[in-house]
């Protein structure tokens, strides 16, 4: 894989990924103010859904060859180009596991690794 579809794939994934994020927060908020179960929550839940992702791939396919360029720049000053991203992508990639655990599954990562590593 070259260096741009490597960068196309992580401007993706880092997308989806934050997308995934909103839609459970704004979820979320929504259970809280609307007490209401059954199908009328699902059909809330479908229009988040849509409302959040529709958006976020349109915007991703708009600016992908832009923010490709930019994060190849930046990556590049950081170190060599292909670790450079790796760098990056990884970083992202570590902030939304921190972000899923604590938001979708009720994990706080930060106090597990101040109990396993004495810092």
């Amino acid at each position: 894989m070259n260096n741009r579809q490597y960068t196309k794939f992580a401007i993706y994934a880092i997308a989806v990924l934050c997308a995934a994020l909103i839609n459970e927060f704004v979820t979320k908020y929504v259970k809280k103010h609307i007490h209401e179960q059954g199908y009328l929550m699902v059909l809330i839940d479908m229009l988040v859904v849509i409302l959040i992702f529709a958006p976020a791939f349109a915007l991703v396919s708009k600016y992908t060859k832009k923010l490709s360029k930019a994060y190849l720049k930046t990556s590049k000053k950081v170190s060599s180009s292909k670790n450079g991203n790796l760098l990056g992508f990884a970083v992202a990639i570590i902030i939304l596991f921190v972000l899923f655990a604590y938001i979708r599954h009720n994990i706080n990562v930060i106090n597990d690794l101040k109990r396993i590593l004495p810092f």
